[in-house]
């Protein structure tokens, strides 16, 4: 898993997993003041990366990524959008130090998955879980997802760059079950938990997400960002700096 480490002379570390068939492309824009880590997932940026591993499970993903992160040492902010936001709440209890998850695009779901009462039924969004689909499918998906259309352009090319078989694979662990019940693991963790949410994501049904909030033990937020769609990160980043830099500064404070 080749991953992007910017060092800082602050002790956090802000993790950011990008979404399945994106990259960590989709925060390149953020300016943070702590260290920050980036993995890519495997199967993802398949021009650039010279990953040649050919599980795309979320069971491998996990174990790849709590190895990784673990093995900083710090502090950590778990921060992941879309597919790396269900990663990010299905890692959380195995990361050392955990003091922050956000996420983005992201309703946790129960198990079985319900995809009916979590997501907004919008067909042309099983692009996303779809092998092979046709380019024009892909242009039309990727539209949907973002407020500006100009930021469509990214999710095409991203969406190009990574290997079919990671949208089959995902697919299949979805219907086989294989997604542990991220509700119960995101209102029971006991960390600040912040759910951002682009006010026209058309993915996420927003009344799910503020039951969520809702229904969460301790301290949890529900962000809401206007003109945004799915990716808040790359359409309103400097937005979403500011959001993170504020509460990283909160949650890495040291305890006096």
């Amino acid at each position: 898993m080749k991953s992007t480490f910017i060092s800082s002379n602050k002790e956090g570390l802000i993790v950011l997993l990008h979404g399945s068939s994106s990259s960590s492309k989709v925060f390149k824009k953020l300016q943070l003041t702590n260290s920050v880590l980036a993995p890519t997932l495997s199967g993802h940026e398949i021009n650039e990366n010279t990953d040649e591993n050919d599980d795309f499970s979320f069971k491998f993903y996990k174990r790849e990524l709590i190895q990784l992160i673990n093995s900083y040492s710090r502090p950590v902010f778990l921060i992941g959008n879309s597919i790396g936001g269900h990663l990010a709440i299905e890692i959380a209890n195995d990361i050392k130090n955990l003091k922050g998850l956000m996420i983005f695009g992201t309703p946790p779901v129960k198990k079985p998955v319900n995809f009916e009462e979590a997501f907004l039924p919008v067909a042309a969004l099983q692009t996303f879980l779809t092998e092979h689909p046709t380019q024009k499918e892909i242009e039309e998906a990727a539209a949907i997802t973002v407020y500006d259309d100009k930021y469509s352009t990214m999710v095409v090319a991203d969406f190009n760059n990574s290997n079919p078989k990671v949208r089959a694979t995902t697919a299949e662990d979805i219907s086989s079950g294989n997604w542990l019940d991220q509700h119960k693991i995101f209102t029971e963790l006991k960390c600040p938990k912040f759910i951002v949410s682009g006010v026209q994501d058309p993915s996420v049904n927003p009344s799910y997400l503020k039951e969520v909030v809702e229904q969460s033990k301790g301290d949890a937020q529900l962000i809401c960002i206007e003109n945004c769609g799915h990716y808040p990160t790359l359409e309103k980043p400097e937005e979403m700096s500011e959001i993170i830099n504020q509460i990283a500064a909160d949650i890495f404070k040291p305890l006096k």
